[in-house]
């Protein structure tokens, strides 16, 4: 299982992660933690993630819109937990935020996608 603990990305620091980024392809979100970071463009979702804290390496893994099979949010305690099941994968991806963090606009990219 996949967690991710995420705050929103400052514009500066959302350039830096889209370096991977195709020609033409616009970044529409991202989240970032200590561990890892998300994109979320008009094309796919990237994943970006340290298996530890002090880890050098990091995995990118990337995942057109048609693999993204469904999502949930659940809400409470002051943290949202939203889940998103990717691919072939039984578990999902969890991206938990504090309250200060809004999921409301990323909810509504999602749930555009499977409209």
């Amino acid at each position: 299982m996949r967690i991710l603990d995420i705050d929103d990305s400052a514009p500066a620091d959302a350039a830096l992660l889209a370096a991977s980024l195709i020609a033409g392809e616009t970044l529409l979100a991202a989240f970032g933690s200590p561990t890892g970071s998300i994109l979320f463009t008009e094309r796919r979702l990237i994943l970006a993630q340290r298996e530890h804290l002090l880890e050098e390496r990091i995995e990118t893994t990337s995942y057109p819109w048609r693999e993204v099979r469904r999502f949930s949010v659940q809400e409470g305690a002051g943290r949202v937990v939203l889940r998103i099941w990717l691919g072939e994968d039984d578990h999902p991806l969890q991206l938990r935020a504090g309250a200060e963090t809004d999921l409301v606009p990323l909810q509504r990219l999602l749930a555009e996608r499977f409209s």
